[in-house]
């Protein structure tokens, strides 16, 4: 852990950011809750083209004070995915509980990884290349014609994610066969092959870990930076993906958080280079 102690003081991050906590032992608003019909519609969707696309259902009001915080932290020389220091994210995957108890149970867990984008307005900008979020399947037979997952990742747009300021992209499963690995760049795949998935603000996308997917590029028709947040759970009947797992309803205490976003930077270098200086960022503010 980085040695600066302004970072590991949590005043230091209230004062960057007074809108948001940490920390706070005050009830997370209620789940969002599916009747049974949007589970079948939701199950339908995903075990044919192999990815979750729901509209909105996180309102305004819930985004705006996250989606503030990153550009104060990226003010501050400090990446978005800082903004797991704080406990806003966390609540707004707890509302989405049920959804993911669905599909990986009751019991699941959440894997330590995680990761915060804002893709600015330059042209050429971009998200993730293509990619796998886990190198094995994740995907089985339940022994009746369906699937049990493995491990699920859920993707939450704050901004209007078009695919003028870099919206998610996925292989959809019925194109799978034509790849048998990972391209390199979304310029070698098929744009027949190729789903763009643009989605307003406070929707909810998620995939199976074994699901090609990518981040845009930002063209001369952005008008809106794309901030967005994942994370990533998983069924705890299979063996660790990555461990610690972790229980979303009880998010990491202050320096376990500040642990888990440092190991961030490092585990995801190889997708997106983030210039962080603690020295820096830090002078701004002490």
């Amino acid at each position: 852990m980085t040695s600066n102690s302004n970072l590991l003081s949590p005043q230091f991050w209230l004062d960057l950011v007074p809108d948001l906590s940490l920390e706070d032992d005050d009830p997370v608003s209620t789940n969002i809750d599916f009747d049974d019909a949007a589970f079948r519609s939701i199950s339908d969707h995903l075990d044919g083209d192999g990815y979750i696309n729901l509209a909105p259902v996180f309102l305004e009001s819930d985004l705006l004070p996250i989606k503030d915080a990153i550009v104060t932290l990226e003010k501050a020389g400090l990446p978005p995915v800082f903004i797991y220091i704080y406990d806003q994210p966390w609540h707004l995957f707890i509302r989405l509980s049920p959804l993911i108890a669905h599909f990986l149970g009751n019991d699941f867990r959440l894997l330590p990884n995680l990761w915060a984008w804002n893709i600015g307005l330059t042209k050429g900008a971009h998200g993730w290349p293509p990619h796998h979020d886990c190198q094995a399947a994740t995907r089985f037979d339940d022994g009746t014609g369906g699937k049990i997952l493995m491990s699920l990742s859920l993707w939450v747009p704050l901004s209007e994610a078009t695919v003028d300021n870099g919206c998610m992209n996925v292989i959809p499963r019925q194109f799978e066969c034509f790849y048998e690995e990972v391209p390199d760049d979304p310029d070698s795949i098929s744009p027949e092959h190729a789903r763009a998935l643009p989605a307003c603000a406070g929707s909810v996308l998620g995939w199976p870990q074994d699901l090609v997917h990518w981040g845009g590029g930002v063209t001369d028709q952005a008008t809106e930076s794309r901030l967005s947040l994942s994370l990533e759970f998983q069924n705890p009947a299979f063996a660790p993906l990555s461990e610690p797992l972790l229980d979303i309803s009880s998010p990491p205490p202050f320096a376990d958080r500040l642990d888990l976003v440092l190991a961030q930077l490092e585990k995801y270098q190889h997708m997106e280079t983030v210039a962080f200086d603690p020295q820096v960022c830090c002078s701004k503010f002490s």
